[in-house]
């Protein structure tokens, strides 16, 4: 059963506004236990996502070998 572990994050963008807005491509910072960080990007469509509306995604990451510390989910600097 050898093989690398991995990960899955999944989440989902809302619009709460009142404006329909693009959703910018996503950052993904995953930390290892006493390890270090990687960071993977997800890219988006931007197309326009209406008020109230949602925007689902999910990736299968490669794991830490040591395990998980901590998964955060930002998004990309300067691509609004």
């Amino acid at each position: 059963a050898g093989g690398n572990a991995h990960l899955l994050v999944e989440g989902a963008v809302r619009n709460y506004g009142t404006d329909a807005l693009a959703v910018p491509p996503i950052t993904m910072t995953v930390t290892g236990n006493g390890g270090p960080t990687t960071r993977y990007y997800l890219e988006t469509d931007r197309t326009p996502l209406a008020p109230g509306a949602e925007y689902g995604f999910s990736s299968r990451l490669d794991a830490p070998p040591n395990g998980v510390a901590s998964v955060s989910i930002t998004f990309q600097e300067g691509s609004r």
